[in-house]
């Protein structure tokens, strides 16, 4: 145990070690590697090393195939390696790599080859091809050769580096980051993430990209800033210039923040926002925006304003009901439409037609009870 300064004086009076636990003859070895292996120190066979704290509790314990110990015994090199790390006598994580090296008196461990990280209290695995952990500090490092990949049923994230705090069971990843959500399909690409694994919820707070599919499909595009995840209600807080795209129906998006219910594809902001149909031309901005993609329908309110491509109509209102598909619109409260060819520019209580092709129909208040008619001319 490296709980005292006598590493190996420990390990020989806590553990019983043996070379195969048997009564078959030992194999030869020759002088030259008996002497090498005196010279780098005690060496164990299938034996088992562990760490405890002040109080006497386990607080790490590693099975190996061979344990070579530094002449300081400071250190240990480990081959084939398993191993638990503990927290109130409860495993917390299960640990497996090819071979490792524990130093400063148990405190670090260095692992490396075939990593497998496994959380039992949330089901987490993590995968990549080293790891420095360090038990008293809650938390292990895990890098790759390539990319690190880290799993769960709701998720899975790779990167080229991960951190993971044990005590609170958050994994932050950084450089090169993929996640992909399951069911609904979500992708998020970033270069920093923090996972909080027990409440199923991711954390971006640098620049971002995601893509939403249906089976296969991609049926959104999304730039942020910002976002927090709620894997489970498939529930996104973006924030910070967000871009959006939806590939059908056609539409774009730009705002400073939105909850996006991605698993329905509806979308929601309460922050001045501005929607383009890109291949009809038609823009409208609001303060409150509300959209769902599935049904084609977006619902405006306050500070509302919609032009054409080329102005040639215009119309402000306090509330608005837009079918993106047929570009039909409802509009009602302090109604203002402006035409050019011929010019035009009334008011009334209430509006609907189509914007683009200038037939609108605008109906007055009690007072006056007047309805105007507007069509293009022929």
């Amino acid at each position: 145990m490296f709980i005292k300064k006598s590493f190996a004086f420990l390990c020989l009076c806590f553990f019983l070690v043996s070379c195969q636990g048997n009564s078959q003859p030992p194999q030869e070895v020759n002088d030259n590697e008996a002497n090498r292996e005196v010279e780098q120190g005690l060496v164990l066979y299938n034996s088992t090393i562990e760490q405890s704290n002040a109080d006497g509790n386990t607080l790490w314990r590693i099975s190996t195939e061979k344990a070579i110990y530094a002449q300081d015994n400071q250190s240990a090199k480990i081959e084939e390696i398993v191993g638990n790390l503990f927290e109130n006598n409860e495993i917390i994580l299960k640990v497996k790599a090819d071979r490792g090296e524990v130093t400063k008196e148990g405190k670090e461990i260095f692992l490396e080859g075939n990593i497998l990280v496994i959380d039992p209290r949330n089901k987490a695995e993590f995968r990549g091809e080293e790891v420095v952990w360090k038990p008293e500090d809650n938390f292990l490092v895990v890098t790759g050769k390539d990319k690190i990949k880290a799993s769960h049923e709701k998720l899975v994230v790779t990167a080229k580096e991960g951190i993971y705090n044990t005590k609170n069971q958050v994994l932050e990843l950084s450089k090169d980051v993929f996640a992909t959500t399951n069911k609904p399909t979500l992708q998020l690409t970033t270069e920093h993430l923090y996972w909080r694994i027990p409440q199923d919820k991711v954390i971006g707070n640098k620049p971002l990209n995601m893509i939403r599919f249906d089976e296969k499909i991609i049926t959104d595009k999304l730039n942020s800033q910002q976002v927090e995840v709620d894997l489970n209600n498939s529930v996104a807080v973006i924030s910070g210039n967000v871009e959006y795209q939806s590939i059908k129906p056609s539409l774009q998006a730009a705002t400073n923040r939105v909850v996006w219910y991605y698993g329905d594809r509806i979308m929601e902001s309460n922050q001045p926002t501005k929607l383009i149909q890109p291949d009809k031309g038609t823009t409208l901005t609001a303060n409150f925006v509300k959209f769902n993609l599935e049904e084609n329908q977006v619902y405006l309110q306050e500070g509302i304003y919609g032009e054409t491509k080329d102005k040639e109509s215009e119309i402000y209102a306090d509330k608005m009901l837009w079918n993106v598909d047929n570009e039909e619109i409802n509009a009602e409260g302090n109604v203002y439409y402006s035409q050019l060819n011929p010019d035009l520019n009334l008011k009334g209580i209430k509006a609907w037609g189509n914007l683009r092709d200038k037939n609108i129909t605008v109906q007055g208040d009690n007072s006056t009870r007047v309805i105007t008619n507007i069509y293009p001319e022929e």
